[in-house]
């Protein structure tokens, strides 16, 4: 077990290191030089070449680039991840203020994912090529077929502005859970629901279940206590990674439904060329997503004993 914790975390490790580089490179990748677009953002456009010297100076943007690589990395390894350009406040608090706003949706989305996927797919596994399997189905494909964004402004459009039902926008309320996890949670749902009929289709026809239903079981024991547990093994996997993708922040679906997460504070980074919160925002979202993938690969291994440990994985 331990050994194989260590190789999924020398992997997070080798990821995460490769999106420090990313993030790193983004200030380098915008157009303009990074000096003044740093003065731009923090002093406005009053600007004069003395005063972008000084700030290049006092940044450290005059050593080569990979000293300055070298000195961030230092910086985060001590949890610093510089001042906001916009607000001049530590940008980690700032993304630790945004996320539980991030985690209450990612949980609310999953749930709604899951209360719409399994019933979904199950029936659509024990009803095979029936009229209910073919409907089941087609309801996933269009919820796969869907974007988030245009999802939403329907979901905005129906709900909220023509049934007057639901707030289109904002967070304090249930109902304002309503719209956003909807949005999220049926575009996951649609591949749940296929994942989770497909596996079951290929459990049932395994040999211990006909086993089971020859030794007298009726359908409830033999889909309940023998069929599903197994599985919902790559289902789990993929909410694993799914929620992890939640949790990093719906970029598109906070920002439409003006939601204060981290996807909508790295969206509005972005237009105020807050590099400096893009950065600590991106290095966030990857870091999250990168340790829910370990927890879910270690589950995995916990929950089938068939994957643990293979010498050659």
């Amino acid at each position: 077990m331990w050994k194989y914790i260590a190789k999924r975390l020398a992997m997070v490790s080798v990821v995460i290191a490769g999106v420090t580089l990313v993030a790193f490179s983004a200030m380098y990748l915008a157009p303009g030089d990074p000096a003044e677009v740093i003065a731009l953002a923090r002093y406005g456009d009053d600007l004069s070449a003395s005063q972008i010297e000084t700030l290049r100076d006092a940044e450290g943007l005059d050593a080569p680039v990979h000293m300055q690589y070298l000195i961030w990395m230092g910086h985060l390894l001590r949890l610093d991840f510089g001042k906001s350009l916009v607000t001049s406040e530590d940008v980690l608090t700032e993304i630790l203020q945004k996320l539980p706003a991030t985690a209450e949706l990612a949980i609310v989305s999953l749930l709604v994912s899951l209360l719409i996927a399994l019933p979904t797919g199950v029936l659509g596994a024990l009803r095979k090529n029936t009229l209910l399997d073919s409907g089941c189905m087609f309801v996933s494909l269009v919820g796969v077929s869907i974007p988030n964004f245009w999802l939403g402004l329907l979901l905005i459009w129906l709900f909220a502005l023509t049934l007057h039902l639901f707030p289109s926008f904002g967070y304090g309320s249930l109902e304002h859970f309503a719209l956003p996890a909807l949005t999220l949670g049926s575009s996951m749902a649609a591949v749940t629901a296929r994942l989770t009929r497909a596996s079951l289709l290929e459990v049932l026809g395994q040999d211990y279940i006909v086993a089971a239903r020859a030794r007298g079981f009726d359908e409830r024991t033999v889909l309940f206590r023998h069929a599903l547990k197994n599985a919902l093994l790559p289902v789990i996997t993929f909410a694993g990674m799914q929620f992890g993708y939640l949790l990093g922040g719906a970029v598109i679906v906070e920002s439409i439904f003006s939601w204060p997460g981290i996807g909508k504070l790295l969206v509005d980074s972005i237009f105020a060329r807050d590099f400096s919160m893009v950065q600590g925002c991106v290095l966030f979202i990857a870091v999250l997503f990168s340790l829910s993938s370990l927890v879910v690969d270690i589950l995995y291994a916990v929950l089938d004993p068939r994957i643990r440990y293979d010498r050659s994985d």
